[in-house]
């Protein structure tokens, strides 16, 4: 593994290029509406959309981690989109997507891409999602509750919201989709832990929301990379104003945060885990 040094951490943040921003037109009046910074709560789960990432942190994540998460992954995904112009090439930009965050000082356990496996011949993308993130860090996790919350919570809304349009924007490709999940919870001990997942999802049919698309096996093709991260202070301390920096120009346009339920109670967090893997 490259050694991420101070250096060439900065260096990147500076030579990093990034797709020239959408302009006002390319979207509609209401998805441009100011709004306050996002608010990052200091104990409460939180549930983020993220350029076309879904960002999801367990009660108790310090604010600082859920700032890292937001920062770093929009970042990768815009350097990996300047990187890698052709949109349909998918897996030369989650080349450079990972590349890019281990630039900023992340290591990640697995970045190999795999075939879901369905278990019945129809499926939703969403409870794929929930499964992966299962297998990976366990059904009884925190992190997993928070995110069928979200999940739930965006399920619900009409499929024209400004939050799924531009979700839906960022991530679909023609008849394929990349999207990211990026997780993070403390264990009991304290420790932090961080689980970052990317899908690629390719189908024959016509894509329409991507978190929630039902496929047929036959004609639909999912495939994941699913590891547990870890996030170097050393190399990201210095370097964390400099990623805001480059940030700022597209804030509007590709960070927005939804406002998600609180997660359900434990018991029937545990029931809904449970018929998902039925």
């Amino acid at each position: 593994m490259t050694l991420v040094t101070t250096s060439r951490s900065r260096a990147f943040i500076k030579a990093a290029r990034f797709p020239a921003p959408p302009s006002r037109r390319a979207l509609r009046a209401r998805d441009l509406t100011d709004a306050p910074p996002v608010e990052l709560k200091a104990t409460e789960a939180q549930s983020l959309v993220v350029g076309s990432g879904l960002i999801a942190a367990a009660a108790g994540v310090p604010v600082q981690v859920r700032e890292d998460l937001i920062n770093c992954t929009l970042f990768a995904q815009l350097a990996a989109s300047g990187e890698v112009r052709d949109k349909t090439q998918i897996p030369e930009w989650y080349d450079s997507y990972f590349r890019a965050l281990t630039a900023l000082g992340w290591a990640q356990s697995d970045t190999q891409f795999e075939e879901y496996e369905f278990k019945s011949k129809n499926g939703q993308a969403h409870k794929a999602i929930m499964q992966v993130i299962a297998a990976l860090m366990g059904p009884g996790i925190a992190a997993l509750v928070v995110v069928k919350a979200a999940l739930d919570a965006l399920q619900s809304m009409s499929e024209d919201s400004p939050w799924i349009t531009l979700f839906d924007s960022q991530s679909r490709v023609g008849k394929s989709a990349r999207f990211q999940v990026a997780t993070a919870q403390t264990d009991p001990g304290g420790v932090l832990q961080i689980a970052l997942c990317g899908f690629t999802l390719n189908t024959r049919s016509t894509l329409t929301q991507v978190l929630f698309f039902k496929f047929n096996s036959s004609s639909t093709s999912l495939k994941y990379a699913a590891g547990k991260a870890t996030i170097f202070e050393a190399a990201l301390a210095g370097q964390r104003s400099a990623i805001a920096a480059r940030l700022d120009a597209y804030r509007s346009a590709y960070v927005g945060q939804v406002k998600f339920p609180p997660p359900p109670p434990q018991g029937a967090a545990t029931r809904a885990l449970r018929r998902l893997r039925r």
